[in-house]
């Protein structure tokens, strides 16, 4: 088990006691395939195609808006957890994870529609759309683990519990459980 697999065990142990009953065996079951098919489901990854810096903490309170009527383009801030990814995990972070799923239901097609025109436009080859699909609904997955982590940091319970249930939402919604078997 890679040495982040073993951290994310370790923090779900703790993650399970600190919710005692209110953590569903269902749910606890769902983090430990996971953990399992974590070297599976990271291969994805560690062949490197495909990849693209990511911003880490993609949010709406993270970004500069123009103003209703102004030109200009959305720029992202606090660029402190940046790293090399694959781009659907900033996008899974702001959809699948702070989108109630009326909108995101909504939305979330158009938007991976439109962030694979850009990616054609702009001249990436070979990444499809199904593949965008694919790298989505596992970013989701992945994300899982996010509101664990915000809680061993102390981020408030207002904002990791919501992420919580909305990205469990996502993860039933989009089948990503399929993912595991």
């Amino acid at each position: 088990m890679t040495r982040y697999l073993q951290r994310f065990a370790d923090e779900l142990k703790r993650f399970a006691d600190r919710l005692g009953d209110r953590f569903s065996r269902e749910r606890r079951a769902l983090y430990e395939q996971l953990i399992a098919a974590g070297p599976r489901l990271n291969e994805r990854t560690l062949g490197h195609r495909h990849m693209t810096i990511v911003h880490g903490d993609a949010h709406f309170w993270n970004c500069f808006v123009p103003k209703d009527g102004a030109d200009g383009d959305v720029l992202l801030f606090d660029w402190d957890s940046w790293r090399l990814d694959t781009a659907t995990d900033d996008l899974a972070y702001m959809m699948a994870m702070h989108w109630y799923p009326e909108f995101r239901q909504r939305a979330e097609k158009p938007a991976l529609d439109h962030y694979h025109a850009e990616l054609v436009a702009s001249g990436v080859r070979g990444y499809d759309r199904a593949a965008i699909e694919d790298d989505y609904r596992l970013s989701v997955l992945w994300h899982i683990a996010t509101p664990m982590w915000q809680a061993s940091i102390n981020v408030p319970p207002v904002i990791w519990w919501n992420n919580l249930e909305r990205i469990f939402m996502a993860v039933d919604d989009l089948g990503c459980r399929d993912l595991l078997a």
